[in-house]
C-alpha cells in the first residue's frame, strides 16, 4: 500500500457486441459514477494488486464512499481519507497523518475507485449478457485502462489501469453493498495522531 496514492486487468471471454457512440458511452460513465454515489453511501471490499519498476504487491482494502467530495480508502498499511479540497494519509505504524491539499483535477487511483470520472476519456463499450467492458483513457497521465461493469447495477467489478511503462494496477472487487450506521470514516480523527502538515 506505500504507492497507493499514485497508482490504480484483463479478462474477455464469450461473444461481445462493441458500441462506440459517444452519446452511450456518457450514460455509461455517468451511471457508474451514478451507482458508487448512492444516498446514504456505500463500502466496497476488494482486492488490490500492483506491479510497478518489476516489484508486485497485493493488498486487501476497504473503501466507504460517503459522496463524491468525502471517502475514504483502508489498506493494511495506511488509511487514506478525503474530505472535500483536504487528504488525510494516516500511517498506523509510526502514529502519523500526513495532511495535504487534494486536487480534485489530479486523477490518481482514489479518483477512479471513488467514482470521480470526469477525466475519463472514453474508447469502445462491450456489452456482454452479464457484464460490459468500458474501456477509457486519462490523456494527461499517459495512462489507460478497463472497468468490467454489472450490466444491471452498473457496479465495478474489476479495474484495470496500465501505462507504457508496463505499470499496472488491478482492483478485483469482492463486494459493494450500502453503508453501514458507523462508517469508519468517522472514526478517523486527528486525536492523538503526530501531524505533519504540508499544506502552503
Amino acid at each position: 500500500m506505500k504507492h497507493t496514492c499514485k497508482l490504480l486487468i484483463k479478462l474477455s471471454i464469450g461473444f461481445t457486441a462493441t458500441f462506440a457512440v459517444a452519446q452511450n458511452n456518457l450514460t455509461v460513465l455517468d451511471s457508474i459514477s451514478m451507482a458508487l454515489h448512492p444516498e446514504g453511501g456505500i463500502q466496497i471490499e476488494a482486492t488490490l494488486e500492483q506491479n510497478q519498476n518489476d516489484e508486485s504487491w497485493t493488498d486487501y482494502i476497504s473503501v466507504e464512499i460517503i459522496d463524491s467530495t468525502k471517502f475514504i480508502f483502508i489498506g493494511s498499511d495506511q488509511i487514506i481519507k478525503v474530505d472535500n479540497d483536504t487528504i488525510f494519509t494516516f500511517k498506523p505504524n509510526t502514529n502519523q497523518i500526513i495532511i495535504d491539499n487534494y486536487y480534485r483535477d489530479e486523477f490518481n487511483l482514489l479518483s477512479l475507485i471513488s467514482g470521480n470520472l470526469y477525466q475519463v476519456q472514453l474508447g469502445e463499450v462491450q456489452r456482454r449478457i452479464r457484464d460490459a467492458i468500458v474501456n477509457f483513457t486519462i490523456p494527461h497521465i499517459e495512462s489507460r485502462g478497463k472497468i468490467w461493469i454489472n450490466s444491471r447495477t452498473y457496479y465495478p467489478i474489476r479495474i484495470l489501469l496500465e501505462d507504457d511503462l508496463d505499470n499496472n494496477s488491478t482492483i478485483a472487487i469482492d463486494s459493494i453493498e450500502p453503508l453501514g450506521y458507523e462508517p469508519q470514516y468517522d472514526e478517523y480523527d486527528l486525536d492523538g495522531w503526530e501531524i505533519i502538515d504540508l499544506r502552503e
